[in-house]
C-alpha cells in the first residue's frame, strides 16, 4: 500500500509480510551480548538510555551495524569510512557476523523492495557500496547483502518523536518490526497519521523529513531499521538522488540476470 500526502517527501510505503517474521525474531538471540552491553544510564544519549527499554524483557538493547560509515566526530573532511565496531574484528563478535549471514535473505528482500519503490535511491546505494569496497579504510568481515549501507537493531525499545538527522530527505529508510506483542501504532504526528504496526510490517518513508515515534508495548518486539548516510555518499562522490515521483513506480523492463543486491 502506498500512502501519499500533498507535502514534500511524504510518500509512505506500508507492507505486511507475515511469513518468516518469527525466524527473524529468533535469530536475534545471537545478538544478546552486544544488545545488553549497549544499554546505558544516560538521558543525553536517549537511543541507548535504559529508561526506553522494557524493564522485564529478557532480550533488549540497540546496536548499529555498517560495513562502512564515519565514526563519531569524523566526516569526509577529516576521515575515511570504517566498519562499525561489531563488524571490525575477525576474532571477536563472531555471533554478530553469524547473525548478519543468517539475515542475508531478508536483507536481499528489502533491497528488492527498494528496487521497486525507489529505483534511483537503489542505484545510488549500489554505486556507493561499490566505491566503498574499493576505498574504505577498513572492511567488514561479513557481507550485509543489502543495498542499504547501515542498519540499527532495536529490541524492546520505545522511541520518543524524532527525526533521523544523518540521512537525506528524498531517501526512504526501511523499518521492519517483528516479535509477539499486542496491537501497536507507528505514529507520524506532522501528518496526523497512525499506522498499525503489527509483527511482520515493513514501513518505508523519509525518517529525515518526517518526525516519527513508537510507544512502549507489553510484549517482545524488535525493529530493524535500514538506512543510508549522506556523508558516506558524499565521501565517495556518489550523487544523492532527488525525491521519488509517482511515475517512477510504473513497471519497467528488467534485464535478464539483473542483480537486486
Amino acid at each position: 500500500m502506498v500512502i501519499t500526502y500533498g507535502r514534500p517527501f511524504s510518500n509512505i510505503f506500508y507492507i505486511a509480510i507475515k511469513q518468516g517474521q518469527a525466524d527473524v525474531w529468533n535469530r536475534l538471540h545471537l545478538l544478546r551480548e552486544p544488545l545488553q552491553e549497549s544499554i546505558k544510564a544516560s538521558p543525553q544519549a536517549w537511543r541507548t538510555d535504559k529508561s526506553y527499554f522494557r524493564d522485564n524483557a529478557k532480550l533488549k538493547g540497540a546496536i548499529n551495524l555498517s560495513p562502512a560509515w564515519f565514526q563519531q566526530g569524523r566526516g569526509p573532511q577529516n576521515g575515511f569510512p570504517e566498519a562499525s565496531r561489531l563488524l571490525k574484528s575477525r576474532t571477536e563478535n563472531t555471533s554478530t557476523r553469524e547473525w548478519v549471514d543468517q539475515m542475508s535473505d531478508t536483507n536481499a528482500l528489502l533491497s528488492a523492495i527498494l528496487h521497486v519503490i525507489h529505483l534511483r535511491m537503489y542505484a545510488d546505494g549500489r554505486e556507493a557500496l561499490i566505491h566503498l569496497g574499493k576505498q574504505a579504510e577498513q572492511r567488514a568481515d561479513s557481507d550485509m547483502s543489502s543495498t542499504y549501507s547501515s542498519m540499527s537493531v532495536m529490541v524492546n525499545w520505545a522511541t520518543c518523536y524524532h527525526r533521523d538527522i544523518n540521512g537525506w530527505d528524498p531517501w526512504y529508510d526501511m523499518l521492519v518490526t517483528v516479535g509477539d506483542y499486542p496491537p501497536l501504532d507507528f505514529v507520524i504526528p506532522m501528518l496526523d497519521l497512525r499506522l498499525r504496526y503489527n509483527p511482520g510490517t515493513i514501513i518505508a518513508f523519509s525518517g529525515s523529513a518526517l518526525e516519527h515515534g513508537v510507544g512502549a508495548v507489553d510484549g517482545d518486539r524488535a525493529c530493524l531499521a535500514y538506512y543510508m548516510r549522506a556523508n558516506v555518499h558524499q565521501s565517495v562522490r556518489v550523487p544523492m538522488c532527488q525525491s521519488l515521483r509517482m511515475d517512477d513506480l510504473l513497471p519497467r523492463p528488467v534485464a535478464t540476470g539483473e542483480l537486486l543486491i
